[in-house]
């Protein structure tokens, strides 16, 4: 009979340690868990802060960068639901709740366009990345499908936009310079763009300015060409003279 209770009690001492070895474990990758998501959570909210601050105004709706600024926002209180108590939370949060205030006051600053492709191509690329973040957020059924398309109809056109600027500031500087052939080759450029992404006629006005800019600069070059081929018609009218004096000089001089 003893010797049952001390079986049984030994029995029962290793159940116990199980358990609480096995606990410890569940603790312990709950807790690597956490830190993983932490780290993850605060890798978004930077994504967040960088496409905001490296994207210019004039690329996406103030709706749309109020967008960007709450779900920054939602990411650090996410943190913090997790325990999180590092310092920076204080400091992220306060800092996207100004953000997001500036975007909602409407007194943002003003952003020139761009006019160099290196630029434009930094602009574009922040774009793709805030695209990528739109589905994902619609295929974790955080947004719905109509606001998701939105905003991916706005950065589709931002994308587009920054090309169009950098070949109308290529167009004008060809333009000051004397070079309409150039100018011309830059303003189709636009046009091609706009053409390949105009839903519900978008771009038409532009379009129209366009082909205006195009029409009045191929005239100027008519112009030109008429007159380089006068100029070179009077040319060789010129050498056959010298040449016929030459010869006829050549007959006395025999």
């Amino acid at each position: 009979m003893v010797i049952v209770a001390v079986l049984g009690g030994i029995f029962f001492l290793a159940i116990l340690m199980v358990v609480v070895v096995y606990a410890r474990q569940q603790n312990e990758k709950k807790k690597i868990e956490e830190l993983r998501r932490i780290r993850m959570l605060a890798d978004r909210g930077r994504q967040m802060q960088l496409l905001l601050d490296e994207i210019p105004p004039q690329y996406i709706s103030s709706d749309l960068r109020a967008f960007v600024a709450n779900q920054w926002v939602d990411l650090l209180h996410e943190q913090e639901q997790l325990g999180c108590k590092e310092p920076r939370i204080k400091t992220e949060l306060e800092v996207a709740q100004n953000k997001l205030q500036e975007i909602r006051s409407s007194n943002q600053p003003k952003h020139e366009s761009i006019n160099d492709l290196q630029a434009a191509n930094a602009v574009r690329r922040n774009l793709k990345q805030l695209n990528k973040i739109v589905i994902g957020l619609y295929q974790e059924r955080k947004i719905a499908q109509r606001v998701a398309q939105g905003y991916l109809n706005e950065v589709k056109l931002g994308f587009t936009q920054t090309l169009v600027e950098v070949f109308r500031a290529s167009a004008r500087k060809a333009e000051d310079e004397g070079n309409q052939r150039i100018a011309v080759v830059h303003y189709k450029r636009i046009m091609s763009e706009l053409n390949r992404h105009n839903p519900n006629g978008i771009h038409n006005q532009t379009l129209l300015e366009c082909r205006e800019t195009i029409a009045k600069l191929e005239e100027i070059i008519a112009i030109q060409s008429e007159s380089n081929d006068n100029q070179l018609a009077d040319s060789v009218d010129v050498m056959m003279e010298d040449q016929d004096s030459w010869k006829k000089k050549q007959i006395y001089d025999d």
